[in-house]
């Protein structure tokens, strides 16, 4: 999902007003038009265009997930320590406040349900001892206990700490340098804490350990953005489900022309979500854009991201998808064209393929010249140069992707083609770290007296030594819908 949506209110107006013409006008397609399917309960699903949408893959229930979450715990536990000394933090302190999570407590502490008034988490450089970490947790269970020791004070008899208290005899004990807080950050994720909490911390730790609070956010993008190798596979299921219910999203089956709205399949794309019966749900607003060539007026209606929710499909639509959702922790992001084929179309003109083609192009640019230890700076110029010469315009505004679908690390930022100025501080590229490479290509349409398409891709990646390798094969070829 792009982070930032325009809108063209006037555009909306035309799309709005020749839809409502063209469902009186086309009416709904008998089911011979509209094509068949051929389809398993459990297999893949072939089009009428020789498109084969794969099978749904098997995802884990609730229980399989927060088992899988627990091993993964355990190895990024083993991991904090070392990214707590490279990153010069003593201690590193997480609150979760009773219905307002901190994004970063599912990943450091088991993935429950917290609705305790104020939980306390610290993890604490102890030297020769290694990691330390402490909770006020009223009711820890056996699994909470084996990450995080109580607090050393006592419990009262409904199992409640004295969370000052326990908190200045941690602090005493270990005397660390610096105490990082989830502040300071310009993401959600690394700026949870609130400002009463912050109070609250330093009322109770005091005016010199007060001094000595600093932003935990390197060391959160560290400890986000670093992927386990066993985590890839579970990823790579979770893609391959949202690009099953896209293109099922982009076919006959959910858009018939004259009939369905763009509201239909943000609501189809999130039923087959509630389907899946896995604990998933989308994490932003499911939404269809459309672009559409007039071929009495030779014009194109401007591009309108996202179409409003009672614009009606068309034959000659161009049809955009943007989509993903949160599953075991992780999100997916996922972006995919269609094209509503006109009365006796078979196939695309060849403009149309040359602007998927140069769509392509734009997703190599960033998929082949990215390496670990990059900036995303250098990634930036590096994918610039490589679309010198190209008649085309590309936009690139690629982002990491993993716990969240807007997750931590480096961008690659140059809408238009346009880089802005070198930041002063920038992120670097982590070896096997996920990137949704996000972008569009812009490509003027012989067939349409010169008018432009804009492509939009998004795919989501790892990357290796060589740059970045899919997760599923990129589109190359139109999604047709008749």
């Amino acid at each position: 999902m792009s982070p930032s949506v325009t809108r063209s209110f006037a555009a909306i107006a035309v799309l709005a007003g020749v839809a409502s013409v063209v469902l009186v006008v086309t009416g709904v397609l008998s089911p011979r038009q509209q094509g068949t399917f051929a389809a398993s309960a459990d297999g893949p699903i072939t089009l009428f265009d020789g498109r084969v949408i794969p099978a749904m893959p098997r995802l884990l229930d609730a229980r399989q997930q927060y088992d899988v979450r627990l091993k993964w715990l355990e190895q990024k536990h083993s991991t904090l320590l070392s990214m707590m000394r490279k990153n010069g933090v003593g201690m590193w302190i997480v609150v979760n406040e009773e219905f307002h999570n901190d994004p970063v407590t599912e990943y450091v502490v088991p993935p429950l349900t917290y609705v305790s008034r104020r939980d306390v988490v610290a993890f604490i450089d102890g030297g020769a001892d290694g990691l330390k970490s402490f909770s006020n947790y009223w009711r820890p269970t056996e699994d909470y206990a084996r990450f995080v020791a109580p607090l050393p004070v006592p419990r009262s008899d409904r199992g409640l700490q004295d969370t000052e208290v326990g908190l200045q005899a941690v602090y005493k004990k270990y005397q660390p340098k610096t105490i990082a807080l989830n502040i300071g950050g310009t993401r959600g994720q690394t700026s949870g804490l609130t400002h009463d909490t912050y109070q609250f911390l330093a009322a109770a730790l005091g005016d010199e350990a007060q001094r000595r609070f600093i932003s935990a956010a390197p060391l959160i993008e560290d400890y986000f953005d670093t992927r386990l190798p066993d985590e890839l596979e579970y990823y790579r299921a979770a893609v391959l489900a949202t690009d099953v219910i896209a293109q099922r999203a982009l076919s006959t089956e959910v858009i018939k022309p004259g009939t369905t709205r763009a509201v239909d399949v943000k609501w189809f794309f999130n039923q087959q979500i509630a389907n899946l019966q896995a604990d998933a749900r989308p994490w932003f607003e499911i939404h269809v854009a459309v672009q559409r060539f007039d071929p009495q007026t030779g014009k194109t209606i401007p591009y309108v991201h996202p179409a409003p929710d009672d614009l009606v499909f068309q034959a000659g639509d161009i049809v955009h998808l943007d989509c993903g959702f949160s599953y075991l922790g992780f999100s997916t992001d996922w972006q995919k064209v269609a094209y509503i084929l006109r009365p006796g179309e078979t196939d695309v003109s060849p403009g149309m393929k040359l602007a998927l083609k140069n769509g392509n192009r734009t997703q190599d640019s960033i998929r082949l010249t990215a390496r670990p230890g990059m900036t995303g700076y250098e990634a930036t110029l590096a994918a610039l140069k490589n679309l010198d010469g190209q008649d085309f315009l590309p936009s690139l505004y690629s982002h990491p992707i993993g716990y969240q679908g807007h997750a931590l690390g480096p961008n690659i930022n140059a809408r238009n083609a346009i880089i802005g100025p070198k930041p002063e501080h920038d992120s670097i590229f982590r070896l096997g770290a996920y990137r949704s490479i996000e972008l569009s290509a812009t490509t003027a349409i012989p067939e349409w007296h010169g008018e432009k398409l804009t492509i939009p891709f998004e795919d989501d990646a790892y990357l290796t030594e060589h740059g970045y390798e899919w997760f599923r094969p990129v589109q190359t070829r139109w999604y047709l819908i008749r």
